[in-house]
């Protein structure tokens, strides 16, 4: 199974816990397994949405501090 790109999420924080490297989020939530047994992600998907990631966080931090906050 192919699995879909927008199910898929990247976390630099885990209960608490800071990692440079980060946390993949796969969601499963509403999708049908039965019978899956090998589950292909595109590395480059991953290190496309990490980046992302990085800079909504990136262009949030600079927000707060062009406000003052």
């Amino acid at each position: 199974m192919l699995f879909p790109k927008t199910k898929i999420d990247y976390s630099s924080t885990y209960q608490g816990r800071l990692s440079n490297e980060g946390w993949l989020i796969l969601d499963i939530g509403n999708m049908e397994l039965e019978g899956v047994t090998k589950i292909y992600l595109d590395l480059r998907d991953v290190d496309e949405i990490k980046a992302k990631k990085n800079r909504a966080s990136d262009s949030a931090s600079d927000a707060k501090r062009l406000l003052g906050g």
